[in-house]
């Protein structure tokens, strides 16, 4: 029986983005393997190994587990290895360099982690390597423009661009549950940024640069999503115009209850928050960066070049009148994502053994 390697950096992040394509996998009669450095049960998932690495590719410990990785990976005989996150990308192909029996290595670049506007040194390290590591790589998978350019042009592999993962519309269901009664905000203008709290998705920054504004009493920011962050609710409760919910199952009631949609976020692949609020009908204002310009356009949001931009937009937006969007997100959806990806793996059936 053919099999298919997983590997990305935690469990969360296979369950939020891969399980429609493992089991889409599992129903053409593939086993399928996932390799994490979390050790959580995943739904469609054969076999499940737990190798200790690191979010860095660059740390001491992700030279070490390259081989425990290329060990699991002689073993089991894989037919095609599924990378994904840059150290995910990183440990798969460089456990593959020099095999006889490789498998068919396809890397999904959910946001490059070089892009117009990072730093020197993240174009010297990240794009050094993936150009590299494109070298060892059959096909790389990305899910923008700006990525799709410069790895069509630069890197020594295939190259594709799909839309997104998928949007899943059944985790946006809406439940009986009055959000707006619930945070108390029945008559605030709530303004919502459903992400991870993380360096990235720049909250904290946000947060600095909110309190340098005067913004109208009835507008109220609304941050959802996990923290890696120590003390961050503690740093929201310094401020009586921001409530913080953490990390929530009914993400949608969020997104319904709100009247509009904001990203302070500085780096992204394709948003699904903001893909979020597009199902939903929402206006959203963003910053003007890779992905969210993929998205964005002006008959359903706003791209500004900074924070300060962002609020003075937000308060504009409150006080005009309100557009009526209508946006069709049907490409995004996870049962025409899928169909891209499948077109993409038949394109070297040939190959897997």
């Amino acid at each position: 029986m053919k099999k298919i390697l997983f590997i990305a950096n935690s469990d969360r992040h296979i369950k939020l983005c891969h399980i429609p394509y493992m089991q889409l996998f599992q129903e053409n009669g593939y086993k399928v393997h996932v390799i994490t450095n979390t050790d959580e049960k995943i739904k469609c998932c054969d076999k499940k190994y737990s190798v200790n690495f690191k979010r860095n590719p660059f740390k001491i410990q992700n030279f070490i587990s390259i081989f425990k990785v290329r060990k699991i990976i002689k073993e089991q005989g894989y037919s095609i290895l599924s990378c994904h996150t840059p150290v995910g990308g990183f440990l798969g192909r460089c456990s593959c360099i020099g095999l006889k029996n490789k498998p068919v290595i396809l890397y999904t670049a959910h946001g490059f982690h070089f892009y117009k506007g990072s730093s020197k040194i993240y174009w010297i390290l990240y794009f050094t390597l993936e150009k590299f590591l494109s070298r060892f790589t059959n096909a790389v998978i990305t899910m923008n423009k700006e990525d799709y350019d410069i790895a069509s042009k630069k890197f020594h592999c295939d190259v594709y661009k799909t839309n997104g993962i998928g949007l899943i519309d059944s985790r946006l269901k809406l439940t009986n549950k009055n959000i707006r009664k619930e945070l108390k905000l029945e008559n605030k203008y709530i303004v919502t940024f459903v992400a991870e709290i993380s360096k990235r998705k720049n909250q904290i920054k946000f947060l600095k640069v909110l309190k340098k504004h005067e913004v109208d009493k009835d507008i109220h920011f609304v941050l959802v999503g996990d923290s890696n962050i120590n003390n961050f609710d503690k740093m929201v409760s310094k401020y009586d115009n921001v409530t913080y919910v953490g990390f929530v199952d009914n993400v949608g009631d969020y997104i319904n209850a709100s009247d509009l949609i904001f990203s302070p976020s500085i780096q992204e692949g394709l948003p699904q928050n903001i893909l979020e609020a597009l199902y939903f009908n929402k206006m959203v204002i963003a910053l003007n960066i890779r992905g969210n310009r993929d998205l964005i356009n002006k008959n359903n949001g706003i791209l500004v070049n900074n924070l300060d931009e962002l609020i003075d937009e937000v308060v504009k937006y409150k006080n005009s009148k309100p557009k009526k969007i209508n946006n069709n997100i049907d490409k995004y959806k996870i049962n025409h994502v899928i169909k891209e990806y499948n077109k993409i793996i038949n394109n070297y059936i040939d190959d897997i053994k």
